[in-house]
């Protein structure tokens, strides 16, 4: 993308994001600088699974968001996410972009298309590959969070397959999954969609690439919300709220009035917050498909 068009549209989405209360202040920085980084990459790939990742997690957000006011007790109108969010939810796929764009020629004729026996071709693939699992997760782990959370049936623990109350980190339902894996879909869809029109000097098994990216993109989906499960039910620390009958936020201490009683140890340990869970199963997703497509390209 063209760099004065790459300004233009990262500051539109910023704003965007403030206006509709998606982002905050600090979020809509964070936001701007990640959108600068991979609008201005020359293969738009990398910006389209962004915006789609972008806009689809903020409508998803405000869906049912007074039902879902009354399970989380930190739920925002909006989304409301701050620097952190982003970042957790950015970095890898920025940083995957960012190396993408140092390594591969962006003049190269003819580009480069996925596969390939070259060294420079292989890289190329990986680094997609690992951009799809990016957002893939994140994707996948938001429409899951989102749509999940409104199943009309309480989710299990992941770990112990025990009934949680909704909200509970680490819980499953059959909704949810099925949200995750539709949310890493869509990235795998936007990937080949995009790839079809850009790529258009890629004619070898054009059908056959564009399914794979499917496939791929709805198996990543749902792997990073596994992965995401089991770190929140494990490291993360789920207490829930008996007198209000909301899930409480990370480290929150006792509010006047509070009796301890009230708070219920649901599951886990208090290691990593929910923004440390998000950066680390999208970066191990991203790995994870980096890994698979190099040993299949061996």
């Amino acid at each position: 993308m063209h760099p004065l068009l790459a300004l233009t549209a990262c500051s539109l989405l910023a704003y965007h994001g403030i206006r509709k209360k998606s982002l905050s202040k600090s979020g809509s920085a964070a936001a701007f600088l990640v959108g600068l980084i991979t609008f201005s990459h020359p293969n738009n790939v990398f910006a389209v699974i962004l915006i789609v990742f972008y806009l689809s997690s903020s409508r998803l957000t405000k869906y049912k968001a007074q039902r879902k006011q009354q399970l989380e007790e930190d739920f925002k109108v909006g989304g409301q996410r701050t620097a952190t969010q982003v970042l957790s939810n950015g970095l890898t796929g920025t940083f995957v972009a960012f190396a993408h764009w140092a390594v591969v020629p962006p003049d190269l004729e003819p580009p480069l298309c996925l596969g390939g026996s070259t060294e420079l071709q292989k890289f190329h693939t990986i680094l997609i590959l690992a951009y799809m699992g990016h957002y893939a997760c994140c994707n996948g782990d938001t429409w899951a969070s989102e749509l999940g959370i409104l199943s009309t049936r309480p989710p299990i623990l992941i770990t112990t397959l025990k009934e949680v109350p909704r909200g509970t980190n680490g819980g499953v339902s059959p909704f949810g999954l099925a949200a995750s894996l539709l949310g890493g879909l869509t990235i795998g869809v936007v990937a080949a969609t995009t790839l079809f029109f850009t790529d258009t000097h890629c004619t070898t098994s054009l059908v056959s690439r564009s399914l794979f990216l499917c496939g791929a993109g709805a198996a990543l989906g749902l792997t990073g919300s596994l992965i995401d499960s089991l770190l929140g039910a494990t490291l993360q620390k789920s207490v829930y709220n008996t007198a209000t009958k909301q899930i409480t936020p990370d480290f929150r201490n006792l509010k006047p009035g509070e009796k301890v009683t009230d708070l219920k140890h649901i599951s886990g340990i208090a290691v990593l917050d929910n923004h440390q869970v998000n950066f680390i199963s999208s970066w191990l997703t991203a790995a994870l498909a980096a890994f698979v497509t190099h040993r299949y390209l061996s």
